[in-house]
């Protein structure tokens, strides 16, 4: 089948979310920034790019206060920016 791709498709909840009246309808909790919602924390892959969005054009204060809701909701995500150590066999 040439000139297919197998792609699959978004559930709508997800599809929705990623519009702007989806991100307006979203919780703030949703959000390392409530108030401005800013910086989506919903899942884990958004937590990430929250991290790398925030380190790129964050203020000092935003990055501690994305760096300390993604570390509060993700525990296992590694907030600091260092690669994790990993024990030698």
């Amino acid at each position: 089948m040439a000139g297919k791709r197998s792609t699959s498709i978004p559930s709508k909840t997800n599809a929705r979310r990623n519009t702007k009246v989806g991100c307006k309808a979203m919780a703030p909790t949703s959000f390392a920034l409530p108030k401005q919602k800013k910086y989506r924390i919903d899942d884990a892959a958004h937590a990430r790019n929250a991290l790398a969005r925030v380190a790129q054009h964050g203020t000092p204060a935003q990055k501690a206060t994305v760096r300390k809701a993604v570390a509060k909701k993700y525990p296992s995500i590694n907030v600091s920016g260092a690669p994790k150590k990993t024990r030698k066999r």
